[in-house]
């Protein structure tokens, strides 16, 4: 009842009574107060479904822009430093000194001092931690010796009697990110290959392709802002996340092309509380690893796949999803037109295209 009715009712000396039945249009069942607020609460919940439903094709410039603003950072970053990614000795060449310090360390302090006694060379320190504990330090540096950086690093935190040194050569470190990098770009083209097979249709295989590509654009992106120092194992991530991709958008795709039940937003969704339960739980599985691992080469592949994941939620579910319902409502309306081109035929009369008929129904 509208708040002009309770008024009214107010005039006359009548009192409202939430319990009454509310005026309905004839042939309708009355619907008491209590129902159409319950209903009134159903709609609220939806709300987010319901701009999900009708609002896709604005929801996608979100994922277009962080496409586009990923790309221009990675152009930065290279116009700046020259490099796609910043590297580390194993992809670049240079010495690895891992300490297990029980003391605390000044990471900032003591990667300040190493830089200005080593001008010529790039060094970079981190700490290892377990859950919040500091464990020691790492340093990164290329072009010095081993020994000789170690003697300095001992001079400005005393004493080290527990530690580990990894040497890569430049030339030797420069051709694995080039092996890594052609590992990349094959298992892109296998995988769009794998695609095309499976859809043979050009658009459902290109929204594939897409999602994947902007995940890793959009990864690499956030390191290059975050300057993570990218090892072998961060390779490996990245071409992990690609499977992570495809894995979801397949998952979407096959229920939208390939079965028929309900409309083709309901596929979406029944598509969606499978996939997003497959990220949550890789999600879930990554942070436990990140808390409690020691392992520096863990820590930087679970950060790569969690970077990845997140953004692969927005372009598998807006980005491709906005896809996938453009392209099926455009050869819904293309089949329509075709259908009722046949009836309107003026030589042949009606034709009826039981396949066509029943595709359309689908749709």
């Amino acid at each position: 009842m509208s708040r002009r009715e309770r008024r009214l009712l107010r005039r006359q000396g009548k009192k409202y009574r939430p319990d009454e039945t509310l005026e309905t249009k004839p042939g309708q069942a009355a619907v008491t107060h209590h129902e159409h607020k319950e209903s009134h609460k159903k709609r609220k919940v939806n709300k987010f479904l319901y701009l999900y439903e009708h609002y896709y094709k604005r929801s996608m410039w979100f994922t277009v822009i962080l496409l586009v603003l990923s790309i221009i950072i990675i152009g930065v970053n290279i116009a700046v430093t020259g490099e796609l990614i910043p590297r580390g000795v194993t992809l670049k060449g240079g010495v690895t000194i891992t300490v297990p310090y029980e003391y605390t360390v000044d990471i900032d302090e003591l990667q300040d001092a190493l830089r200005s006694e080593f001008q010529q060379s790039s060094i970079h320190v981190r700490s290892m931690k377990q859950a919040g504990r500091s464990l020691g330090f790492i340093v990164d540096a290329s072009d010095v010796d081993g020994d000789v950086l170690l003697d300095q690093i001992r001079a400005e935190v005393g004493a080290i009697d527990d530690f580990s040194i990894e040497t890569m050569g430049s030339s030797l470190g420069q051709a694995f990110f080039k092996q890594t990098l052609l590992a990349i770009l094959i298992a892109f083209v296998l995988m769009s290959f794998v695609v095309f097979i499976a859809f043979k249709t050009f658009i459902p295989s290109f929204a594939v392709i897409l999602s994947a590509v902007s995940d890793i654009l959009m990864t690499v992106a956030v390191i290059d802002l975050l300057r993570i120092r990218v090892e072998t194992a961060g390779i490996a991530a990245l071409l992990m996340l690609i499977g992570y991709s495809v894995d979801t958008d397949v998952l979407m795709t096959t229920r939208v092309l390939k079965r028929d039940e309900g409309t083709v937003f309901d596929r979406i969704m029944g598509a969606m509380k499978t996939g997003l339960t497959m990220t949550f739980t890789s999600i879930a599985a990554i942070l436990v690893s990140l808390i409690f691992t020691q392992s520096e080469t863990l820590r930087q592949i679970m950060l790569i796949l969690l970077i990845g994941l997140i953004f692969d939620i927005l372009n598998t579910w807006i980005q491709n999803a906005g896809i996938l319902r453009m392209y099926m409502e455009y050869r819904s309306k293309k089949r329509a037109s075709a259908t009722l081109a046949d009836y309107n035929d003026p030589v042949n009369g009606p034709v009826k295209d039981s396949a066509v008929d029943a595709d359309f129904e689908e749709q």
